[in-house]
C-alpha cells in the first residue's frame, strides 16, 4: 500500500507547507499541536526512504501533557521535557478522497478585461446581444399575458348580462306529436328477449377456449453475470495520525458475462371452439314512425289533430313557446319560455330584459 508524507499549516504564525515529519514550525519553532489538519498536496510522491515508511507505519504522534510537543509513538517519554506519554493522540482518519488542502476563503472573482468594440461585434455571444434578446422576450411575453387578459376581460364583461327595457313584438308556438309504429324485426341472439318469436335456432361458435395439447421441446441463449475472480483498488486515503498518508486499498468481485444454451418445454395450445344455441327469432318494438307538428303566431297553441292507423300510437310530445322582445337598443331578442309564463304576456307588453353582450336574453327572474 502506497505510503505518501503530507503537509501541515502552522496555526502560530501561518506559515503554510510544513512536512508532515516536521513536529515544530520551521519558521516560529511552535511544536504541532494535537488535532492538527493534515492534508496532501496534489500529485504527492510515494515515499521510498525505508526510514520514513517505518515512522509513518510507528503509528499516530502523542502530544505531550506539559509542554505540547509533538512525539512519535515508540518514544517513550517526551523528547522535549522528558515527560511520559499521556493520553492526546492525533487523530488517525480515512478519507474517500485525499484532503488535498486546509480550508480557504473562497477567492474573488477576477475581473475580465472589457472587450473592444471589434470584439462585441464579432463575438456571437456578446453580452450586449443577449440583453437584448432577453428585453425583446420580456415585451413578447408581456404583450402575450396582455393580450390573454384582454381576451379574458372581453369574455367576461360579454357574458355579463344588463337590464334594458323591451316590449313584446310577436308570440310565437310549435307543438309536435310522435306516432309511434308498432314494427317487427328480425333478429339474433344467444337468447330470446320476452315477447321474440323464435323462427329457428342452431349451434354455433359462441367462444374458443386454450386447451394444453402437449410441451415442445426448444432451445434459447441465456446470459448471465459469472464471478471470474476479485480485483484491489484504491477506495480511500487513511491519515495515519503523524504527518502520512496511506492508500486504503478495499476488494471487489470481478464479473464476466458468459453466454450458453439451455433447453426448456413450451406448452403447446389450440383453441377449443365453445358451442351455444343461436336463436333467429322476431319481435315486435314501437318506432317513431312520423311526428306531425303544428306551429303559430297568435296566442291560441294547438296540438296536431293524430288520425292513428293500425298498428301506430301516440308518442311523446314536445312544445315551444317564444317570445320575440324588441329592446330599447332597436336588437331582437327571442327568448323561449314554459307556458304558464307564456300565456302571461300580450302583444306591445313592456318588459324588462337580461341580456348578454353577445345577444343572450332572459325574463329578470329568471
Amino acid at each position: 500500500m502506497a505510503i505518501r508524507e503530507g503537509r501541515w499549516d502552522c496555526p502560530t504564525c501561518g506559515v503554510k507547507g510544513l512536512l508532515g515529519r516536521d513536529r515544530e514550525c520551521d519558521n516560529c519553532g511552535a511544536p504541532r499541536p494535537e488535532g492538527i489538519r493534515f492534508y496532501l498536496p496534489e500529485n504527492a510522491a510515494v515515499v521510498q526512504a525505508a526510514e520514513q515508511i517505518a515512522i509513518a507505519k510507528a503509528g499516530a504522534d502523542w502530544i505531550c501533557d506539559y509542554c505540547g510537543a509533538s512525539n512519535r509513538a515508540p518514544e517513550p517519554e517526551c523528547v522535549e521535557c522528558g515527560a511520559p506519554p499521556g493520553e492526546q493522540r492525533q487523530a488517525v482518519q480515512t478519507y474517500p478522497q485525499p484532503p488535498t488542502s486546509t480550508p480557504q476563503a473562497a477567492p474573488s472573482t477576477p475581473q475580465l478585461p472589457t472587450p473592444s468594440r471589434r470584439d462585441r461585434a464579432q463575438s456571437p455571444r456578446s453580452p450586449h446581444l443577449l440583453v437584448r434578446f432577453h428585453r425583446r422576450l420580456g415585451v413578447l411575453r408581456w404583450a402575450f399575458w396582455s393580450g390573454l387578459v384582454s381576451v379574458i376581460l372581453v369574455v367576461v364583461i360579454g357574458l355579463l348580462p344588463m337590464q334594458i327595457d323591451a316590449t313584446v313584438t310577436q308570440m310565437s308556438w310549435q307543438r309536435s306529436i310522435a306516432v309511434e309504429r308498432l314494427t317487427t324485426f328480425t333478429e339474433t341472439g344467444w337468447d330470446v328477449p320476452a315477447g321474440g318469436r323464435v323462427l329457428s335456432q342452431q349451434e354455433a361458435i359462441r367462444s374458443y377456449e386454450q386447451v394444453l395439447e402437449g410441451y415442445e421441446t426448444r432451445t434459447r441463449e441465456v446470459s448471465e453475470e459469472v464471478q471470474v475472480g476479485s480485483e484491489s483498488y484504491t477506495c480511500g486515503t487513511v491519515d495515519l495520525g503523524n504527518g502520512y498518508f496511506e492508500d486504503e486499498i478495499c476488494t471487489r468481485p470481478v464479473y464476466e458475462t458468459r453466454t450458453h444454451t439451455e433447453t426448456y418445454e413450451e406448452p403447446i395450445y389450440r383453441d377449443e371452439p365453445v358451442y351455444d344455441t343461436e336463436y333467429t327469432y322476431e319481435i315486435d318494438r314501437w318506432v317513431v314512425n312520423r311526428t306531425p307538428t303544428v306551429s303559430g303566431l297568435d296566442q291560441n297553441p294547438q296540438w296536431p289533430t293524430l288520425e292513428l292507423g293500425d298498428p301506430e300510437r301516440e308518442g311523446d310530445r314536445t312544445a315551444t313557446y317564444t317570445i320575440l322582445f324588441q329592446g330599447d337598443n332597436g336588437r331582437d331578442y327571442p327568448v323561449t319560455l314554459d307556458l304558464d309564463t307564456w300565456s302571461q304576456f300580450e302583444p306591445g307588453d313592456a318588459q324588462p330584459l337580461k341580456v348578454t353582450r353577445f345577444g343572450g336574453a332572459s325574463l329578470p327572474d329568471e
